[in-house]
């Protein structure tokens, strides 16, 4: 308790001395602690940003490969290679895969269900397959019952353009989420007296082999999409007689005749030469390549990384200079006290009390020192970050990567807005920890000559 007491009378003894140490402290915690908050606000930006969206990934034709690898059809047509549904689900396996958005629609016959446009004249048509023993050629062609629905399912709704464009919306019921639900048309409802909770069945019109599907109406929707693409007019290809339900709801009812489409998105852009080693090696036909949305993944994770690296490049300059200005301080303020030392060591007082001491007094100036820096930096942080992130964004605005969209762009900027700078406990721990570091420099001058001289030493050298 002595030891405590006569540290504070030190202090304020030498308050001079500990006003300039103080001083350099308080800068450098305070640039440590804005610092430390920009690192790990933009840290947890970028790892939140990552595990929300990754780097999407499209297969695309490449049109000279695709003249010179292709035959034309009887028609003179370029058709691109299919990539079958087994290959679609097989890739998203990837371990470079962070999620995979799955599509996939059947076109079905609903016995009790009547298409809008739907007419007689297409109640069955030929699906190209033959029977035998039929006339004086021996064979015949196979009639199939026409559809007059297509069933879609979506791994996700937010897969669903439409409604996020505002030309389909929910006027009654839920979203699908149970296992068999589905939404369907106003106009198909009212068609077909259909209300929430009617259950109806659709039989796949190319693989009668396979068990009608059993949905459930949850809800009902509204719809001023075109009905028809231009010179169509069968009800199968009507947007009206969409029926929307989950992916998972016709996986596990049959993936026979399922057609699949998917949406990759990959744990980050560098990864993409690794996915598409991996699609290769599964059968992604060499016509297409795999492109990886780099540019509105980096539009806006590059000004925060840039923003994270200034941080941390800033810290690091902080550090140096502040130890170093701290052992210029030690070593000219030793000087001053090298002979008050050397009398408490000639008196008898251990080396490890007169450590002690000196301990002591840095650790009140270190405490009082540290809660302003980190009230200070607390309150700055926020202002420098958006200066120096308003600058990266501007930077990134000028050199777009490519493959970015306009819309991606905007996006992002919009999402760099709300970065807001947080202190966290990593940044409080960080800082405490620095100042621990400080505080170890403000006495090393101090303690080698306690260490190494003897009393009669320190006081024979005093003049």
């Amino acid at each position: 308790m002595y030891l405590f007491y006569y540290a504070l009378k030190n202090i304020v003894r030498n308050k001079g001395r500990y006003l300039l140490i103080g001083a350099v402290l308080i800068v450098s915690l305070t640039s440590v602690t804005v610092s430390a908050m920009i690192h790990f606000t933009t840290e947890a930006v970028i790892d939140n940003y990552a595990d929300r969206f990754g780097a999407k990934v499209s297969f695309t034709p490449d049109l000279r490969k695709l003249l010179q690898l292709i035959k034309p059809d009887e028609n003179g047509m370029y058709n691109n290679p299919e990539i079958t549904t087994e290959q679609y689900i097989l890739f998203s396996e990837s371990e470079a895969v962070k999620s995979t958005l799955f599509r996939a629609s059947r076109q079905t016959y609903g016995e009790k269900l009547t298409g809008l446009q739907q007419g007689g004249e297409e109640n069955y048509y030929s699906s190209g397959a033959w029977e035998k023993d039929f006339g004086p050629l021996g064979k015949k062609p196979v009639q199939r019952q026409a559809p007059n629905t297509t069933v879609v399912g979506y791994s996700e709704i937010s897969m669903m353009e439409e409604f996020n464009l505002g030309e389909r919306e929910l006027d009654e019921g839920s979203f699908f989420d149970a296992p068999g639900e589905c939404i369907v048309s106003r106009e198909f409802a009212d068609l077909n007296n259909l209300k929430l909770g009617d259950s109806f069945d659709l039989q796949d019109v190319n693989h009668t082999e396979v068990e009608p599907l059993r949905l459930t109406v949850c809800g009902i929707y509204l719809d001023i999409t075109t009905p028809q693409p231009e010179g169509n007019d069968w009800a199968v290809t009507n947007r009206r007689n969409e029926i929307l339900t989950s992916f998972s709801t016709l996986e596990e009812h049959s993936m026979t005749g399922l057609y699949v489409t998917a949406e990759y998105y990959l744990n980050h852009p560098a990864l993409g030469s690794e996915f598409e080693q991996y699609v290769r090696d599964n059968g992604l036909h060499e016509v297409y390549d795999v492109n990886v949305d780099s540019g509105s993944y980096y539009q806006i994770v590059k000004p925060v990384e840039r923003l994270k690296n200034i941080s941390s490049m800033f810290l690091a300059v902080i550090l140096l200079v502040g130890c170093l200005v701290l052992i210029l301080l030690s070593m000219l303020s030793i000087r001053e006290r090298k002979y008050e030392i050397g009398v408490l060591r000639a008196i008898g007082m251990p080396k490890g009390k007169v450590v002690f001491s000196l301990i002591c007094e840095s650790v009140c100036v270190l405490l009082l020192c540290l809660c302003i820096g980190l009230g200070v930096g607390g309150l700055a942080a926020q202002p420098v970050s958006d200066v120096i992130l308003e600058e990266q964004k501007e930077l990134t605005h000028q050199q777009p990567k490519e493959g970015s969209s306009m819309a991606d762009m905007s996006g992002s900027a919009l999402a760099l807005e709300e970065l807001k700078i947080n202190l966290a406990p990593e940044s409080i721990l960080l800082v405490a920890a620095v100042s621990l570091l400080l505080g170890l420099f403000t006495n090393i001058a101090g303690i080698v000559c306690i260490m190494r001289y003897e009393p009669m030493k320190i006081l024979s050298e005093k003049d």
